[in-house]
């Protein structure tokens, strides 16, 4: 954990550091505009000093490190985490296992070999990983250090001023030798010197009160730990210099604007009568200390008025600087945006994938869809169930009008309602909807509409998708007829008809924050499908993960498709795969969509066994009040079984390679690998 965290901070201090420069550059450029323009442009620092989440753009041209120290550091010889699975060839078939709970094994009359999670770990550690377990105590070390210092300095100076007599409001008179300053962070108190002319105490107090009105005694106090984090980085050190310094002279400027020019003489000869008095230090956190006067006298003495126009083509270059420099670039191949091919282009390109179809080898594979078919699926959210007469009830939520009741409400729902009849199959997504196929194999989808699924709009809209509870389907809706197999994926559906075909669409993967999202509609994480697409032929099962599929086809062979950040779709180095790929051969089943109970982190052995298909999900709940808060934990998985009976998986948990996966909600490390290695 400590390790992942270190390597995180220095890519974000080394791109930082590109920050830095950009701002000192602009900092030159913007010398005879007003120094609040300059302050504005230590945000972007802040902000890459301590935001852990990667925005990243194409076009951006600040790199971003992380990956690439942690490719370096971490290498085959390091020791596997306590819970990693370790993979070698596979063993003996050993017997035969029936397993009631599982109808595929029992359809097929599979043979199980045995699962062992034993763990290996390696007897030596390489020196890039000593040398990163050097110095990430000697940075920890540091950080504490650090932190302590500001803690002292802190207490040294609230016992300086302890008998400070009140002047007014929260101001302080103190017979100490200090420079005036603001300590405190929800209730800032002045301190002034003794001996101050009522002149001078009225425009020391205004620039202090300046600096409350901006908060300046919550932003310094922020800039101080982001120093304290990268304290090894000397450029940091040099931008929290200049960044007291261009906070110190916008509030003279401010001062200086509100009382008028005629003041400046009177205002400099104050400063100057103060830089006698003992000075504070920079590096306190929560103070401003009077620091270089000389710089402050001459920045005042070269102040002038500048044309309200002028200033506001300034601070709006400023502003889309700031902007540019928020974004890294992307670490992993772009995928255009589907949305972007054309139709004679998509045509061609299914063409090329069935034509690959037709030479490879072909040995049969028959499977019993019905076998697949899910009658009780949910989670503490929402739950689903299709009773002995074929009717399908839900409970739970219903801010999508997931639960087809024509209405959408924010209730929790106990009490299970009535939705359809006729139902044989039902399958659901966390995102928000659900669908469900009928006798006569037609497939209805409700609740969600703002991803796409249910087939709302025809091309991706980021308000819809962001503000998804405004856009959604309360009673069942058509998706798509003739239609013998279907399932969710995280924001998106792929279906089995009867003719053999797979079909999708809906959203593949977004790897785009909101505010990207607000600003540009489109993104290089954006992989939309606005109506179903046919991608397959001659298939006999399809499945559904969290965000990527699979389908077997009758020839044995398992082509897969969607996000593939953890390499869990078998294809190395790209983010997205667009369109399916062909991932193995000889091939009797294939899972995507596996999930375990024991939330947050379940254990090897129950990973193993998942992986098999021995240990699911809520298997024999029968209402809502049973899952007690459990939601599953999703496998970002492949796993297949070959005809020989031997069961091979890729994606996270698997193989000794740590590895940053942009996830949904955040990127994350772990252990991953796309290439399929044998269970033992």
């Amino acid at each position: 954990m400590l390790q992942s965290v270190f390597l995180k901070i220095l890519g974000m201090s080394w791109s930082a550091s590109i920050v830095i420069l950009a701002v000192c550059l602009g900092r030159i450029l913007l010398k005879k505009y007003p120094k609040y323009i300059s302050y504005l442009l230590w945000s972007v620092v802040l902000f890459r000093l301590l935001c852990p989440i990667t925005l990243e753009s194409e076009k951006s041209l600040i790199p971003n490190y992380s990956p690439a120290l942690n490719e370096f550091f971490l290498e085959q010889n390091t020791a596997a985490p306590k819970e990693t699975l370790m993979l070698s060839e596979p063993s003996d078939i050993i017997g035969e296992e029936k397993n009631t709970d599982n109808k595929s094994e029992v359809a097929q009359g599979i043979l199980v070999q045995t699962i062992s999670n034993e763990i290996e770990e390696t007897p030596e550690v390489s020196q890039q990983n000593k040398l990163v377990l050097m110095s990430q105590y000697i940075w920890i070390a540091g950080l504490c250090l650090l932190l302590l210092y500001g803690t002292i300095s802190l207490v040294l100076i609230r016992k300086k001023v302890s008998e400070s007599i009140p002047l007014r409001e929260n101001i302080y008179v103190t017979d100490k030798r200090i420079s005036p300053f603001v300590m405190g962070i929800f209730r800032p108190k002045i301190y002034l010197p003794q001996g101050l002319s009522e002149q001078e105490q009225e425009y020391i107090i205004l620039h202090e009160k300046c600096h409350i009105r901006r908060c300046d005694h919550i932003v310094k106090l922020v800039a101080f730990i982001a120093w304290s984090i990268h304290w090894f980085n000397p450029l940091v050190w040099v931008a929290f210099r200049l960044f007291c310094k261009d906070m110190e002279m916008s509030c003279d400027e401010a001062v200086i604007k509100k009382m008028g020019e005629k003041i400046k003489i009177d205002y400099c000869v104050s400063l100057m009568n103060l830089s006698t008095h003992h000075r504070n230090t920079y590096w306190l956190p929560v103070d401003f200390g009077e620091n270089d006067i000389k710089g402050r006298i001459k920045n005042i003495a070269s102040l002038r008025k500048m044309k309200k126009g002028v200033l506001a083509i300034v601070v709006l270059t400023v502003g889309v600087f700031i902007v540019c420099l928020i974004y890294l670039a992307f670490t992993r191949k772009a995928v255009a945006p589907e949305e972007h091919l054309d139709e004679e282009t998509r045509v061609a390109e299914n063409a090329q994938i069935l034509d690959q179809q037709e030479k490879l080898p072909r040995t049969e594979v028959w499977l019993d869809i019905t076998e697949h078919y899910r009658t009780h699926v949910g989670d503490p959210s929402n739950f689903y169930y299709i009773d002995e007469n074929n009717v399908l009830w839900g409970s739970g939520r219903n801010e999508h009008g997931q639960l087809g009741q024509g209405t959408q409400d924010y209730d929790y729902h106990r009490e299970a309602v009535r939705i359809a009849e006729n139902v044989i199959h039902v399958d659901y997504s966390q995102k928000g909807f659900v669908i469900f196929l009928t006798e006569d194999y037609k497939l209805y989808g409700l609740g969600n509409a703002g991803c796409g699924a249910l087939q709302q709009y025809d091309t991706f809209d980021g308000n819809r998708y962001l503000n998804d509870e405004q856009y959604f389907v309360s009673e069942p809706y058509l998706l798509m007829e003739q239609v013998k197999y279907a399932c969710c994926g995280r924001e998106d559906i792929v279906c089995l008809t009867e003719d053999n075909t797979v079909w999708t669409w809906g959203t593949v993967w977004c790897n785009s924050g909101a505010a990207t999202l607000q600003t540009s509609m489109v993104s290089d994480g954006l992989y939309f499908i606005p109506k179903p697409q046919k991608v397959l032929d001659d298939a006999v099962l399809v499945t559904g993960g969290w965000n990527n599929h699979a389908a077997l086809l009758r020839d044995g062979t398992v082509w897969t498709w969607g996000y593939n950040g953890a390499g869990n779709c078998g294809v190395a180095d790209i983010a997205v795969v667009s369109k399916p790929t062909m991932v193995a051969e000889d091939v009797a089943m294939v899972w995507t969509n596996l999930a375990l109970e024991n939330y947050p982190q379940p254990s090897a052995e129950d990973i193993a066994l998942a992986w098999t298909g021995k240990r699911q999900y809520n298997m024999e709940y029968d209402n809502i009040s049973e899952f007690n808060e459990i939601y599953p934990k999703l496998l970002n998985n492949t796993v297949i079984q070959k005809t020989d009976g031997s069961y091979w998986v890729c994606g996270e948990n698997v193989g000794e390679e740590e590895e940053m996966v942009h996830g949904a909600e955040a990127d994350y490390f772990v252990i991953c690998t796309y290439q399929f290695l044998p269970c033992k």
